[in-house]
């Protein structure tokens, strides 16, 4: 057989793939999908939002510092004068309460004892200031029985607030302790917020 080229099929280049697919050196078939423009952005938004963050927590670590060496100062500022056991009258029953009739808003209510003490917050800074203040309530053997707050609103610089605080039937008292076992009180921890004016 002899060779002739007229013999031979010409050849037709195959027909293009719809839709064209992508360069083989990009495609590959398990990959994930490319990315999006915009993931740049993203990671600067997480890079930001730990720097602001970690200057939050070091912050926060100094306001703390600094407060908690400004509560050693204002427990200066605070006085809790001695107390002594009140059986108290409820006001309701001075004006005229009857228990005879059958309405309940004028029942006389029965008499109930609290421990009231006097005391004094006195602003030695430089700025107008509030304080908020825990009292704790201890028997004669020194163990403690109860805790209240006590506090004073915009006291200005070099003033002093005076006024009374008690335990009365609302404070928690400690392993079965009773108002009457009241014998000394105390602050155990004062608050001072400077205020701007």
């Amino acid at each position: 057989m002899a060779d002739s080229t007229s013999d031979r099929p010409v050849p037709t280049p195959p027909p293009p793939p719809y839709p064209p697919a992508p360069p083989a050196a990009h495609w590959q078939p398990h990959s994930s999908p490319p990315r999006r423009r915009g993931g740049g952005l993203l990671i600067t938004v997480a890079v930001i939002s730990a720097v602001v963050a970690g200057l939050l927590a070091g912050g926060g670590a100094t306001w703390w510092v600094l407060k908690s060496k400004d509560a050693g100062q204002a427990m200066e500022h605070v006085e809790v004068l001695g107390g002594k056991s009140v059986v108290k009258e409820d006001p309701s029953d001075l004006g005229g309460c009857d228990d005879t009739d059958d309405f309940t808003y004028n029942d006389c209510d029965p008499a109930t004892e609290t421990y009231e003490f006097e005391y004094k917050i006195t602003n030695e800074g430089d700025d107008p200031a509030n304080y908020s203040v825990v009292v704790n309530a201890f028997d004669k053997d020194g163990d403690f029985v109860a805790q209240t707050y006590i506090g004073a609103t915009h006291v200005a610089p070099g003033k002093t607030d005076s006024d009374s605080g008690e335990f009365n039937e609302y404070s928690t008292l400690e392993d079965g302790h009773e108002l009457s076992d009241i014998a000394s009180v105390k602050a155990a921890h004062v608050e001072r917020i400077a205020l701007a004016n």
